[in-house]
């Protein structure tokens, strides 16, 4: 309200008195058409040296209205440009203008004014116009203005937002002399915190104005001030090389030319290091979100947004949120965001000995064995059969002889054998057994198949290439062994073609490719940046935004690789920092982990900006800097360098090699075959101590009478 009463009382002082002085604007006994006059006549001469070439923009009041009349547009006519003219009144609160200021700010700004005069007496008024212009961003601020002077535009709270200004003139009506002074923001010297008026001159009616002069470009050459930029190790943009504690990568790169090219010095500060806690405490960013202060993409933001930093890297990512607070430069890379999945392996190394065949053919194999040895019994016995030998085909088959009858028969032989006259009658039968090992020598008697047991192990080792004792002496067996000996080859040479193609290539990986693939295999998505998941719930796809809903803020990744690979969640973000996570392990000094895998399919091509501080005069000459690097093929090359130590994944060997993880089954099945034998032995030693040695006729110091007993009297047990 003071405002308002202020601004009505001065205006109807002007009015009846014409001598009445102001101070703010130094006008000391001079009449108001005098005063009128003349700066008429400066603001003609300012709108020439400006060198419009779009459009000129008037805002002015009651008091100064009367400048801008026919007679002044026709005096500059000789370079007419279109112009736009607001009238502000006395009572208009301008930090929150009306729709129809607003409207008229938005065409202004839509036609690219080049010029922006504003004439309002009230100082006031114009900090509140110029403070609502530098948050909406109503008009182009890097453009030239002119404004009167008045010392409340100059307190501290106005200081970023004259860094803003840069091409702003002030009027200033001398008090003793009818002369006008003009200033200008101190650029860039004001970058540190210190306001500075540089004075450009007094003007007195008739005299010339030097418009490149007036309106000089300051921000193309910042004299070697030192500007803080806030950085975060995010690799491959910013990286800390420990060897010579520098920082490097390509945004620090950028960095470093634009540095050179517009002669100043950047002075890093790390927010991860930092103790600052500025931007943790900087309250209403994203909407109020507790966590998103916290993280170092939100931090960055914030520590330009808060005037902390001029320049802010660490591979953000041009989101429209940022925008809000900071100036995003123009991008400067694309990069690929995926996720980082677990990845799971086939090779089962140990099982490397039996993955020839499949599950089904080692049954058909083990099954073959025990059907081709029952055949060769049958053949056997039905050969003894056809040989009307009754002795010889009465012992096949004894074990399906009733168990009960057979324990009868044991018992009651039992009580002979421990008779002297039986180890007599075991003494003569000698002579007999050495007469039927003639008889088998010369072709007669058992044969090889003769017995169940020889059998099957005979079967066995010929499919083990094993040659046979000899030949069996009927021809039916014989030719039956040769069509088994082809089956054996066979089944041999297929083995091993297939045992050879395992060794020679690598074991399958089963990763994790596409979106789907990830949705299918319900681990939880999870990310550094609270954008990407509001990326993820904005999506138009079913999948995404299912992603989006179970997708967890990661605010410490001290621990991510190891809950990636146990399969706890996929870390999104761009390809070259998960290729970084892939080996930071082994760059630790560690075993590098193996077990992560770089999903192929990109969900989104993020475009990579700097963040400069809002409605940074700066932008425009870091925007060409930045697009003459790109074209330059600069930024690619270091791009280059930066992630030439970051392995991609891992190619297929070529060629055919053995490897000792590929031997390990041969490993496994030698110990299976020790673990049988040892088996066999105490299985063995234990028949001898609790049959053999309860057996009637065993005799520790004559076992041999046992043995002979048992060759002898095969049957009868």
């Amino acid at each position: 309200m003071f405002v308002r009463v202020a601004s009505v009382y001065c205006l109807a002082l002007l009015a009846t008195w014409p001598t009445f002085g102001m101070a703010s604007l130094g006008l000391v006994a001079q009449p108001v058409d005098l005063y009128q006059e003349q700066l008429n006549q400066l603001l003609q001469y300012l709108m020439w040296g400006a060198q419009v070439e779009r459009c000129v923009a008037i805002i002015t009041d009651d008091l100064h209205s009367s400048i801008y009349d026919a007679a002044y547009f026709e005096a500059v006519a000789r370079d007419a440009r279109p112009y736009y003219m607001l009238r502000i009144n006395a009572s208009d609160e301008l930090h929150r203008p009306s729709k129809h200021v607003q409207l008229v700010l938005q065409a202004i700004r839509s036609s690219g004014c080049d010029l922006h005069v504003i004439t309002v007496l009230n100082g006031w008024q114009v900090k509140q116009l110029i403070g609502f212009v530098y948050e909406s961003r109503a008009l182009h601020m890097q453009h030239k203005f002119v404004l009167l002077h008045d010392t409340r535009l100059y307190t501290r709270d106005m200081w970023h937002v004259w860094s803003v200004f840069v091409r702003t003139v002030f009027v200033k009506r001398q008090h003793q002399r009818a002369s006008f002074s003009l200033s200008t923001i101190d650029y860039p010297g004001i970058l540190s915190d210190v306001l500075v008026l540089k004075d450009l001159g007094n003007w007195s009616p008739g005299k010339r104005i030097d418009g490149q002069l007036i309106f000089k470009d300051k921000t193309r050459d910042l004299r070697g001030i030192s500007l803080s930029v806030a950085i975060s190790e995010h690799v491959p943009m910013v990286q800390l090389n420990r060897s010579t504690n520098s920082y490097q990568g390509v945004e620090v790169e950028i960095i470093a030319a634009l540095a050179k090219t517009l002669h100043f010095q950047a002075n890093y500060y790390n927010l991860n290091e930092s103790e600052s806690n500025a931007a943790a405490d900087w309250e209403g960013f994203e909407n109020g979100n507790e966590n998103a202060s916290q993280l170092i993409a939100e931090r960055i933001v914030a520590e330009v947004a808060q005037h902390n930093a001029r320049f802010g890297i660490g591979d953000l990512h041009l989101f429209q949120s940022y925008g809000q607070h900071v100036e995003l430069s123009r991008q400067h890379s694309v990069e690929c965001l995926t996720f980082l999945t677990p990845e799971s392996s086939t090779d089962n190394s140990w099982q490397t000995f039996i993955l020839p065949f499949s599950g089904g053919m080692w049954a058909g194999v083990l099954l073959s064995l025990f059907v081709v040895g029952t055949i060769f019994y049958l053949i056997s016995f039905l050969n003894a059969l056809l040989l009307l030998d009754s002795r010889q085909a009465a012992s096949f088959f004894r074990c399906l002889r009733h168990k009960q009858q057979r324990q009868e028969q044991l018992q009651q032989q039992q009580r002979e054998w421990k008779r002297f006259s039986f180890r007599l009658e075991l003494a003569r039968h000698r002579q007999q057994q050495q007469q039927q090992q003639q008889q088998l020598r010369r072709g007669n008697g058992r044969d090889l198949f003769d017995d169940y047991a020889n059998c099957i192990l005979l079967t066995y080792s010929m499919l083990l290439y094993v040659a046979l004792p000899r030949m069996p002496h009927h021809w039916p067996l014989r030719v039956l062994t040769g069509w088994y000996w082809i089956y054996c080859i066979l089944l041999v040479a297929t083995y091993r073609a297939s045992f050879t193609a395992i060794l020679a290539n690598p074991a399958a990986r089963v990763t994790i490719d596409t979106l789907q693939d990830l949705n299918r295999a319900r681990i939880p998505p999870a990310t550094g940046a609270a954008e990407n998941r509001e990326f993820f719930l904005e999506s138009s796809d079913e999948t995404v935004r299912e992603l989006g809903a179970s997708m967890e803020i990661v605010k410490n990744i001290d621990e991510l690789t190891e809950r990636i690979a146990s399969g706890r969640c996929a870390y999104y973000d761009n390809e070259f920092y998960l290729r970084y996570l892939r080996v930071a392990d082994e760059a630790r000094g560690g075993r590098a982990t193996t077990a992560l895998h770089i999903m192929k399919e990109c969900v989104v091509h993020m475009p990579v900006v700097l963040a400069l501080e809002k409605n940074s005069a700066l932008k425009p000459h870091v925007d060409d800097i930045i697009q003459h690097l790109s074209e330059a093929g600069l930024i690619a090359k270091w791009l280059r360098d930066a992630i030439k130590r970051l392995p991609a994944e891992e190619q297929a060997p070529q060629e055919a090699l053995m490897n000792l993880n590929k031997f390990w089954s041969s490993f496994v099945a030698l110990g299976i075959g020790y673990l049988i034998s040892i088996s066999a032995i105490a299985l063995e030693h234990w028949h001898f101590r609790y049959v053999v040695m309860q057996h009637p006729l065993y005799d520790a110091y004559n076992p041999s009478i046992y043995y002979n007993f048992k060759r002898l009297y095969s049957n009868s047990i």
